[in-house]
């Protein structure tokens, strides 16, 4: 599966990977609006050929797969926010 992070400009340590690019200029409208306010405007700061065996530095391979075919997205963030950050956008 090819690849694409974006990078938010509130979020420095949060990204969002996607299965296809989008023009800057027109934000993705399969991103959950939480999301969208969360990171703000998005700049592409990596695009990869991402398969189940890949080694990356912060996530599983594998998730991200799982988390870009069943919701179309996948959401990076800190470990250490990720519980703060769900349940205030998310519940």
């Amino acid at each position: 599966m090819y690849c694409y992070v974006y990078k938010g400009e509130r979020k420095d340590d949060h990204y969002v990977y996607l299965p296809n690019a989008f023009d800057a200029a027109e934000p993705p409208t399969d991103l959950p609006e939480a999301i969208l306010n969360l990171l703000g405007e998005l700049s592409l700061v990596l695009e990869f050929e991402l398969n189940a065996d890949r080694k990356l530095p912060q996530a599983d391979a594998r998730q991200i797969i799982s988390d870009i075919q069943s919701q179309g997205f996948y959401l990076q963030m800190p470990k250490k926010d990720m519980v703060v950050e769900e349940d205030r956008y998310f519940n």
